[in-house]
């Protein structure tokens, strides 16, 4: 007979669990440690995707990681490392996000499928290049306004099929590298919504982004659902604003703009002539890659995550039981950012199909984009859930369902519910072979 970490083990299975686990620094030493910070992935883990897709390294540079690399994401800002990078499939619905065809001149020549419109102003491409791996153009717009906007469109009215009730995310990047803001009042991302002819309905907009514009190129977003019954399709739209009769000069940076499907803006997908589509982030844990350190009788998970939205479904932690690991599968312990908690992480467990936990947690405020830790402790009627050092929700009425796999960022081995993937980071995933005091929950998540 095996002992790991001091828990008897049979074949890779624990038997019991030990009066005291290894300690380190106060704390118990995991029996499991999937650390992403370190930039690698665990060998046990297997990753899939069937796409490539972009990821900033270590100098804050755009880059494509290969089909099925695993992406280790960075803040293109600060260059901190931010972890394993889990996104749901998404397509670029932006046809030519690269300036494919574009030439300088005034007013120069647009990229493919390109329009703007800018009364009374002159339109200057000034050039297009690449900085930090982002491909960009420079559009100048200068002289005497006779309106009071002036608008940037990478795709034309009718070119981006919808329907009502849609929720779709409009994100670029964008400088200020020539002129100045003078005399602009404003900034903003909207989604205009047409008819099949196509015929401008309404416009979904955004709040001023106008003190986000500097020197540097930044991303900036809005996510909206369309909302009129006779939309067809979407148009998505950049405009700065000022009055009528000002005086404008200002050079625009605007580099890789995307539209896609979805309550959230995810990665990049570069694109130069036509719509395309990033796959699903995969990764699990099956066979001997998971019993050699599961306990089937108690164990306690912890995780650290950042989302990139609380307030759309369910957006997967991870999942821990049957072959499908799926959300409201069979047999399943989940933890997960769901809505129906206002985005906080709940805890969950399924037992041949009959709830046994449902949405534990503790009372907290859940922020997108915001580093969180939880642990999910589990035992015959003795479950926990603890959250950013808070003393943890318990379930004292709940079996614990059988378990041979282990997901993680989504709630399925295969996703192809798009809803339970996290879309965000997955930092740390520690596992113990027992069902840790309420006190070392807290400890672990503060």
């Amino acid at each position: 007979m095996a002992r790991f970490f001091g828990v008897p083990m049979r074949n890779g299975v624990a038997l019991g669990v030990a009066s005291t686990l290894p300690m380190r620094g106060g704390l118990p030493v995991p029996a499991l440690n999937l650390d992403f910070l370190s930039g690698s992935l665990d060998s046990r883990i297997t990753f899939t995707r069937g796409s490539t897709a972009t990821f900033f390294d270590s100098t804050g540079t755009l880059q494509t990681a290969a089909v099925n690399a695993a992406r280790f994401d960075r803040n293109p800002a600060t260059l901190a490392p931010l972890g394993l990078l889990i996104e749901e499939q998404r397509t670029n619905s932006i046809r030519n996000n690269t300036m494919q065809g574009a030439v300088a001149g005034s007013p120069g020549t647009l990229p493919t499928n390109w329009s703007t419109n800018a009364p009374g102003l002159t339109r200057t491409i000034v050039g297009t290049g690449t900085s930090n791996g982002i491909t960009y153009i420079d559009i100048r717009y200068s002289g005497t306004s006779s309106n009071v906007f002036a608008n940037t469109q990478a795709e034309p009215a009718g070119a981006v099929a919808a329907s009502n009730g849609q929720a779709w995310a409009w994100s670029l990047w964008v400088a200020v590298v020539g002129g100045s803001t003078a005399n602009v009042t404003s900034a903003t991302l909207s989604i205009d919504q047409y008819s099949s002819v196509p015929v401008y309905l309404s416009s979904l907009a955004g709040s001023n982004v106008l003190s986000s514009l500097g020197s540097t190129l930044t991303r900036l977003s809005w996510s909206a659902t369309t909302n009129n019954a006779s939309v067809a399709s979407v148009t998505p739209v950049f405009q700065i604003g000022f009055a009528n009769g000002a005086a404008i000069d200002i050079t625009l940076r605007i580099g890789l703009p995307q539209l896609e499907q979805g309550a959230v803006a995810t990665s990049v997908i570069p694109t130069t002539t036509t719509a395309l589509t990033r796959s699903a982030d995969v990764a699990s844990m099956t066979g001997t890659n998971f019993s050699s350190w599961f306990n089937a009788s108690e164990g306690t998970i912890s995780v650290s995550s950042i989302p990139s939205n609380v307030t759309a479904s369910n957006f997967g932690n991870w999942a821990i039981g049957d072959s499908t690991l799926a959300f409201g599968a069979a047999n399943t312990i989940y933890n997960l950012y769901t809505s129906g908690l206002t985005g906080r992480i709940g805890a969950n467990a399924i037992t041949a199909g009959a709830a046994q936990v449902s949405n534990l947690t503790p009372s907290y405020t859940q922020n997108a984009n915001t580093l969180t830790k939880s642990a999910t402790a589990y035992k015959l009627n003795d479950y926990a859930h603890s959250v950013n050092g808070i003393a943890p929700a318990t379930d004292t009425s709940a079996t614990v369902p059988a378990a041979t796999s282990m997901s993680i960022g989504g709630l399925q081995s295969g996703w192809s519910g798009a809803t339970n993937y996290l879309n965000g980071y997955i930092q740390r995933i520690s596992y113990y072979p027992r069902r840790l005091p309420d006190s070392t929950l807290q400890a672990l998540t503060s």
